[in-house]
């Protein structure tokens, strides 16, 4: 078997380039990892995905030599696993937008980039620092995953990080409640570098501890999930009705008929529920394509005033809107509106994280609000791609909210009799299961063309419209009273991964290397 110092016929002496055995590795990782993430979801490889990447890594030789062709492994991962994600960003978005053929290729350079990253701190994290691999990989993994989250120049895309494997199996993702998405992902990688630490260590395997340690970081966080969903306490909470609308992207070029058909849409949806014994009505992200304070949407506001009155529900839909004053007046906004019965008063919300290269220089992004009063209910209100930062959701929560809702458009990830659209619709919804179990709040999420669903604290589906023609859904959502640990601190593990990689990469290694650990190139 391999050791862990690279003596491998998979790469071996000085040379630079990879063979074929590392190569399947890097591809072989990318299609494991495709098959762990939305729609497909197979839970055992949350904990396996990574391990042939891993093993490929960890077989190559210490020196420049290894740590050149670790970047390069990790380059060949992240430019197959992201160029299918995201292939649906020339193929549907760059019929509407020629600029998304540019902004695919890069994508696949900074995300490319980032797994060569996750490849060269791994090499040397574990053969020059002499971390066991059940360290390295989850310091390396979740430190580059908290950049992905944080790049500078409006580039931040936390999108499909390791986490949202479990999003179909939400019970297992309890340790979020405490350590936020980035705990999740930690776990996963620490998992998938302890059975790579077996797979290398063959001669150790009459040895039980390591593997009663592997059973035991893999049982625990999920036992403790499990039971903290079935003993969560709840609260009857509001009842909330969903509508999706299905507005096709050549209709929207015209916005004013793109208005008129979302309104009717909306209204022949309602027709199939009774909004009067609801708490709140949720329309998606802008129904009203035009911005709010125009003359063009006068009608528009009447309906929807009209419609709150008959109900006697307060209304969320999403609208553009104008910046009001200061150096940016008159500036667009993406805006959610909250309008409730009986009141002239409308309250607004502008959308702060603004999707690079779609929305960034277009819109002007909003700094203000967190919360809307509903009644008797607070609502934290998150637009489309804003789902995907745990840090708004938990805003809304230290703010008050006691739930969220998202008004999305996912009309650019295709049709869902398509292919296309069948495989990745699944994706962007998929980060709100992370949110609700982040801060055990319930989500009420209204997609144009794409899914709107309920989810309960616990991260569970309670209703839910699957498209292509969107409709109309409604279910009384629980409430978790109290706050939860990553409410309260926020992500710890994200940072603090990126930090202890940078210290162990310009600190020189102890003269006992950590001692000897499981899976380490020590104990390999």
């Amino acid at each position: 078997m391999v050791s862990g110092r690279g003596a491998s016929s998979m790469a071996s002496g000085p040379r630079s380039t990879l063979n074929w055995p590392v190569w399947g590795g890097a591809l072989g990782s990318a299609l494991l990892l495709t098959l762990a993430q939305p729609p497909f979801g197979f839970l055992p490889l949350s904990f396996l995905a990574l391990v042939p990447l891993i093993v490929c890594l960890a077989s190559l030789p210490p020196g420049p030599s290894g740590r050149w062709q670790a970047t390069l492994l990790g380059l060949v991962f992240g430019v197959a696993f992201w160029g299918f994600a995201l292939i649906w960003v020339p193929m549907v978005v760059g019929s509407s937008f020629p600029w998304a053929y540019p902004g695919y290729a890069l994508l696949l350079v900074l995300l490319g980039g980032l797994s060569a990253l996750f490849g060269w701190v791994t090499h040397h994290l574990y053969q020059e620092r002499g971390l066991p691999l059940g360290l390295a990989i989850p310091l390396a993994w979740v430190g580059v995953e908290w950049i992905k989250a944080h790049f500078p120049f409006g580039l931040a895309f936390p999108w499909l990080g390791l986490g949202i494997t479990l999003s179909e199996w939400p019970d297992f993702l309890g340790l979020a409640e405490w350590t936020g998405e980035g705990g999740v992902a930690f776990w996963l990688a620490g998992v998938n570098g302890l059975v790579s630490g077996r797979i290398l260590g063959a001669r150790s395997r009459r040895n039980l501890a390591p593997w009663l340690l592997l059973g035991g970081v893999v049982l625990f966080p999920s036992v403790l999930g499990v039971v903290r969903a079935r003993t969560l306490p709840l609260e009857g909470g509001p009842r909330v009705v969903v509508v999706g609308t299905h507005v096709s992207p050549e209709l929207r070029r015209t916005p004013l008929d793109a208005g008129l058909e979302a309104m009717a849409q909306v209204e022949r949806a309602l027709q199939a529920v009774d909004p009067e014994l609801a708490d709140l009505l949720v329309l998606p992200e802008a129904t009203i394509p035009f911005p709010l304070e125009g003359r063009d949407a006068l009608g528009a506001r009447r309906a929807l005033a009209a419609m709150a009155a008959e109900s006697n529900v307060p209304v969320v839909f999403g609208a553009l809107g104008r910046v009001a004053s200061g150096a940016a007046e008159g500036s667009l906004t993406n805006s959610a509106y909250l309008l409730s019965p009986g009141d002239s008063r409308i309250q607004r919300y502008d959308k702060a994280r603004l999707v690079p290269g779609m929305e960034a220089g277009f819109y002007h992004p909003g700094s203000g609000r967190e919360t809307f009063n509903a009644g008797d209910w607070i609502v934290g209100p998150l637009l489309c791609y804003e789902s995907l930062f745990g840090g708004s959701a938990r805003k809304s929560r230290k703010a008050g909210a006691q739930l969220l809702v998202n008004l999305s458009s996912d009309i650019w990830f295709g049709h869902e009799n398509t292919l296309l659209g069948s495989l990745f619709l699944h994706q962007h919804p998929a980060h709100l299961v992370l949110r609700a179990v982040e801060n055990r709040m319930p989500v009420a999420r209204a997609a144009n063309g794409g899914i709107s669903f309920l989810l309960g604290p616990r991260g569970r589906v309670l209703s839910e419209v699957v498209p292509p023609e969107g409709g109309v859904t409604e279910a009384r959502l629980p409430i978790y009273s109290g706050m939860t640990l990553f409410s309260r601190i926020g992500d710890w593990v994200g940072p603090g991964s990126a930090l202890l990689c940078i210290i162990l990469l310009l600190v020189g290694r102890s003269s006992n290397h950590l001692g000897k650990f499981p899976g380490s190139r020590v104990d390999s």
